[in-house]
């Protein structure tokens, strides 16, 4: 078993749990605070455990096996069950879908965009399509930085500049043509490109959280502190965003920032937890079937259990936020366990070799 970092899991743990919180709450000012708080700062934190230095081929195979070949099985899976049960959550929740038919999902699936709810069957998946896409455009980037060979202050600049390109042209397209739903969300891709480039390159840096003494508690409190508090002010002023149809609020720097002070805010939480909780780490570690399958345990609850269907009537209220802790946690049990059965039967379904290639 390779090592891990207990930092990061853990950090990756906060930003999926906040992920279904989100689910749950469905919509609300909450809700769209919580953006900030959970999309952004995956890709960021997948910037932390990039490696550039293989071949484009190699990277290709190897994102398409960890990333496409899990987006796909999940895919076909809930459109699947979507096909037979698609009609009566969408009545019981009081949703409109598109259609439920097998066919033309299949052909929404292929194209990857989860706009013009044409992901009803699982919205959480338009992520996985718009990171596949992410990861060409940072392997691009990297490669450019590295055939460039300057100083590691000019490598910077080129980075920015390289990221701000992207994001100029992903805000234009998605500000210019408002409903645009490109393939696999080419489109939030460029926007977001930045978060993973931002990763790759305060990962050096953010290393350090874990190495200084332990007297140090104190201090990663109150960075823990500070950044939460300028994390939920900077999501507070800038308003409603949704990251899937790239309304990012009232300013695209508000809205990183925000992202920014969250991921750094759970990357201190993280190491002041350790490897105290296992429990926490790994969540972090199995973020992948959560994502995945998340839906349906969260509308399970959102149907099944009536009071608490009423009490998310209303979810801008502290009652719903504080209401759907315990179902998000119940949520996320539920999808570790089928993906431990998942990794038990199917581990290709999961981005994992077999455990014959593995060794």
């Amino acid at each position: 078993m390779t090592n891990r970092n207990s930092t990061l899991d853990n950090a990756k743990a906060f930003a999926i749990f906040v992920v279904v919180l989100a689910h749950v709450l469905r919509n609300g000012r909450y809700f769209t605070y919580f953006v900030p708080a959970a999309v952004p700062v995956f890709f960021m934190l997948s910037g932390f455990t990039y490696r550039n230095g293989i071949s484009f081929l190699s990277f290709l195979e190897k994102k398409f096996r960890t990333i496409v070949v899990p987006y796909l099985f999940a895919g076909i899976i809930s459109i699947l069950i979507f096909s037979f049960l698609g009609k009566f959550a969408s009545k019981t929740l009081g949703e409109g879908i598109s259609t439920t038919d097998i066919l033309p999902n299949i052909g929404y699936m292929l194209y990857g965009s989860g706009k013009n709810d044409h992901m009803k069957w699982n919205n959480s998946l338009w992520f996985l399509p718009c990171l596949f896409v992410v990861m060409l455009l940072v392997y691009v980037i990297e490669t450019i930085v590295s055939i460039a060979k300057k100083n590691q202050f000019h490598r910077l600049i080129l980075r920015l500049i390289l990221c701000l390109l992207c994001l100029t042209v992903g805000l234009y397209i998605t500000r210019k043509h408002g409903n645009i739903a490109l393939p696999w969300h080419i489109e939030t891709a460029l926007c977001n490109v930045i978060f993973v480039e931002i990763g790759l390159i305060i990962a050096p840096r953010v290393k350090s959280i874990d190495v200084v003494s332990k007297n140090s508690a104190v201090k990663k409190w109150a960075y823990l502190i500070i950044f939460s508090i300028f994390a939920i002010a900077f999501a507070y002023f800038n308003g409603e965003t949704s990251a899937r149809t790239d309304e990012y609020g009232r300013s695209f720097i508000l809205y990183f920032l925000s992202a920014l002070c969250f991921a750094l805010a759970y990357l201190y939480a993280g190491s002041l937890i350790g490897n105290s909780i296992s429990a926490v780490s790994y969540v972090g570690m199995n973020t992948l079937p959560i994502l995945m399958w998340n839906k349906y345990p969260v509308i399970l609850l959102q149907t099944v259990i009536g009071k608490f269907t009423k009490i998310l009537a209303a979810p801008s209220s502290p009652t719903a936020l504080i209401s759907a802790v315990i179902p998000a946690l119940i949520a996320i049990i539920i999808c570790l366990v089928a993906g431990k059965i998942q990794l038990m039967i199917l581990p290709i379904t999961l981005g994992r070799k077999p455990a014959s290639k593995q060794q």
